[in-house]
């Protein structure tokens, strides 16, 4: 099968995280601002050292964090340490989960999530997140649907948790001639006047 690239964790459609270093020189420069309009009156700032503060915290967090994880999904896929799986994608959803705080009020907070399954293998994420691993945030995003045929290439960070199979690969291809939206016929049962045994993907 013609397998088209989508995203590479290591190159192809893998996000940059410039972003928080930007956005934290941005913040650093207005707690210059205060700092030197505090100074002028003869003052101290606690604004400035809050804002300066915050602006170090988003860029190692955001910056820092994001990009040792994205380094380490690298090494993994580089090194094989890696799982595999393809065929059409089955259970195509997305839905938004209420993670209001009991405490908070009336400030709602909701996560978005979007799922797909294949060849049996649940992937779970939070569309558009800017995460290491894939999240269907490139631009264009990936038009996901059922029936369209993937080869889905993860690392397994907690076992049997569909939120933390993270994506490190992700390529489309063509169905096979006799391909199905629930897998590829193996043969036809005694007088079925159609291929009616099938195999999922990833099994033999």
């Amino acid at each position: 099968m013609n397998w088209q690239p989508v995203y590479d964790v290591s190159g192809q459609g893998a996000p940059e995280f410039h972003g928080y270093v930007l956005f934290g020189l941005a913040l650093l420069a207005v707690a210059g601002g205060f700092w030197l309009r505090a100074r002028r009156r003869g003052e101290r700032s606690g604004t400035a050292r809050v804002l300066a503060l915050f602006a170090l915290l988003i860029a190692a967090l955001g910056y820092g964090v994001n990009t040792w994880d994205r380094n380490r999904l690298a090494d993994h896929l580089v090194a094989g340490r890696v799982l595999t799986v393809e065929g059409p994608v089955f259970a195509h959803a997305q839905w938004r989960e209420d993670i209001t705080h009991p405490g908070q009020g009336s400030t709602r907070r909701f996560q978005n999530w979007e799922r797909i399954v294949v060849g049996g293998v649940t992937f779970i994420w939070s569309p558009g997140a800017h995460q290491a691993a894939f999240t269907n945030a490139q631009t264009p995003p990936l038009a996901l649907r059922d029936g369209l045929w993937l080869r889905v290439t993860w690392v397994e960070d907690a076992p049997d948790e569909a939120t933390q199979r993270r994506i490190v690969k992700l390529e489309t291809g063509d169905p096979p001639p006799d391909a199905t939206p629930w897998g590829v016929p193996a043969k036809v049962l005694p007088d079925a006047p159609y291929p009616s045994v099938l195999v999922m993907p990833g099994q033999r």
